[in-house]
């Protein structure tokens, strides 16, 4: 069966279906696991497919297993006796502080808490938020221990999207106490070192401003600096894609570090050493600019890309997103329920189903030597085939579409990649310290992020910029959208079988 040449896309449906069914009850999972045997049985009995068809259920099982074993671990029941109690908390901060109008958020992993109505302190282990009114909270650090008196109560707002991150509880506070900083933390480290180029790109750039937090959302992941409207005119003109670190920014790193590798001696070059040295880069990377689910994705399919080349086996890019998916869910069940997980995968199925059929249609249908012509197909056949991924899933959120998406894809695609490559580059200056070429790169990385800001709110400014769509339940929107996926990789295969020109 040609389909098993991706192990992995069978492992990840099995282990996804699992893990769904057993989230939403033991009874649908039980139901969920009685099917995929039964439609393994058919596969192996009536169309002789290889015994490879039992990884379906068999997966399916395992990451139900898996998904209870996560959930009790992630158990706040050790919590709920302190609701509504005046308790002194400690733990250690997971992220910067985010300021709000009137208070500073911080994010909590709790060890201990002291109930003073009992007199006794009890061990704990769960995340809260915690509200902090004075203005020194703005200065902790992530790894942070922390000390503060407050009344632990369930979530008011935002209570959802904090489940899934594993936050059920809340504080309010007047001030905290800083102890130490935890050393066990490594998230604490990488996010020193990333406030660290903030204020290095702070202290240097030429014109503070959107354009800088910008330059940090595109090269760092750090977006905090980004003021909702530019937030909301990337979103309506569908190129919010870029300020996500994804392929395209490790798809950059991958490319600037193997550029520099092509200027060693050739038996330097392709040693198998480099090839590890770009691995541990290019997760170091995902993991600096704060592990989002896209481009945790992005890193592990180019760590196997990497392997597929050291080892001298083909690379296949549906199996790679395969595996990258069942070793995210491994590691955390609950990304299933993640929007950037949904849309970033959705986005690469899209790619993979519908690049391939229109960037033919654009080799037969336009002038072969107008170049110009060609690039901007291509680059609207990337907007067009994500955006074909993503658009249910879209909708099943956001009940919008943006209406000129592929006209601000055709401009903000390539200037952000420029874009990316400058300020790469102009980082690089300042850290190794050349005090002449680091006032130009910054220039020329300001002026590029100028344009990009410029283009993306005049596309989000023009009438109609988004139509309003009628609710659609996710369940439906995530069905159709794996009947689209595979009615492209369908018309793939066909397109194949014919090997022949198109006939319009």
């Amino acid at each position: 069966m040609p389909g098993w040449r991706y192990p992995f896309v069978w492992v990840a449906i099995g282990w996804i279906l699992g893990s769904y069914g057993i989230q939403q009850g033991w009874q649908v999972g039980a139901i969920l696991l009685l099917i995929l045997s039964g439609a393994a049985l058919w596969m192996w009995v009536a169309l002789g497919w290889s015994r490879a068809v039992w990884s379906l259920p068999l997966f399916s099982l395992i990451g139900a297993v898996r998904t209870h074993l996560h959930h009790l671990s992630q158990s706040h029941q050790s919590l709920e006796a302190a609701r509504g109690h005046l308790v002194r908390l400690s733990g250690y901060l997971l992220e910067e502080p985010l300021r709000s109008r009137k208070t500073y958020r911080l994010l909590l992993q709790l060890d201990s808490l002291h109930f003073f109505l009992f007199r006794q302190t009890y061990r704990v282990s769960g995340k809260c938020l915690l509200y902090v009114r004075d203005s020194a909270a703005q200065h902790l650090m992530a790894g942070t221990r922390l000390r503060a008196i407050t009344r632990l109560d369930t979530l008011t707002y935002g209570a959802s999207y904090w489940r899934q991150q594993g936050v059920r509880f809340m504080g309010f506070t007047e001030q905290v106490e800083a102890i130490e900083v935890e050393k066990s933390y490594l998230g604490g480290y990488l996010e020193r070192w990333r406030s660290g180029l903030h204020r290095l790109l702070t202290q240097h750039s030429p014109l503070p401003g959107p354009p800088l937090a910008l330059i940090e959302a595109l090269l760092l992941g750090y977006k905090r600096g980004l003021d909702p409207e530019t937030r909301a005119a990337f979103q309506l003109s569908g190129v919010a894609h870029v300020l996500a670190v994804s392929g395209m920014h490790v798809g950059i790193v991958l490319s600037f570090w193997l550029f520099l590798f092509r200027q060693l001696p050739p038996t330097w070059a392709h040693a198998p050493l480099s090839r590890l040295l770009l691995m541990a880069l290019l997760v170091f990377y995902g993991l600096f600019t704060g592990g989002a689910p896209s481009a945790m994705r992005a890193v592990i399919m180019g760590v196997v890309a990497l392997l597929a080349q050291l080892t001298h086996q083909p690379y296949l890019a549906l199996n790679a997103l395969g595996f990258a998916a069942f070793l995210q869910l491994l590691l955390n069940p609950f990304l299933l329920h993640s929007l950037s997980f949904q849309l970033s995968y959705a986005a690469v199925l899209g790619l993979l189903a519908f690049y391939g059929p229109l960037s033919q249609a654009g080799q037969k249908l336009l002038p072969p030597k107008k170049r110009f012509v060609q690039y901007a197909w291509e680059v609207l056949a990337v907007s067009l085939a994500a955006q074909l991924g993503t658009f249910l899933l879209s909708w099943a959120h956001f009940g919008q579409f943006p209406l000129y998406f592929l006209i601000a894809n055709l401009l903000a695609v390539p200037l952000a990649t420029l874009l990316a490559f400058v300020g790469a580059v102009w980082i690089l200056v300042l850290l190794i310290g050349v005090p002449l070429l680091a006032p130009v790169l910054g220039y020329g990385s300001h002026g590029l992020a100028w344009l990009l800001l410029f283009w993306v709110k005049l596309v989000s400014a023009l009438p109609a910029a988004t139509i309003t769509l009628p609710p659609l339940p996710f369940s439906a929107a995530l069905i159709a959208t794996l009947g689209l996926v595979s009615g492209g990789f369908v018309l793939q295969r066909y397109l194949a079988s014919k090997a022949q020109p198109w006939i319009v």
